[in-house]
């Protein structure tokens, strides 16, 4: 296992969380925004990360395409 193998497990974790849908998924088992104010810390901050991966699904297109590219190159 590479460190590139790694880069691309988790780039594709991100893009996997970065498409899931607040009202139809994550509020339905429990696990949406609107959740993200209960007392347990560490569900607040896997809330969190959910939120900010939908934000950066405008930088996930651009690095995808590298890793493509570079997938495709390298035969």
């Amino acid at each position: 296992m590479t460190l590139f193998t790694l880069l691309q497990s988790i780039l594709m974790l991100v893009n996997g969380v970065a498409i899931l849908n607040n009202d139809r998924f994550l509020e339905k088992y429990g696990w949406g925004y609107s959740q993200m104010h209960s007392t347990n810390s560490l569900k607040m901050s896997i809330i969190g990360a959910f939120h900010a991966a939908t934000y950066f699904r405008a930088f996930l297109l651009p690095i995808n395409a590298v890793i493509i590219i570079i997938k495709l190159l390298a035969g």
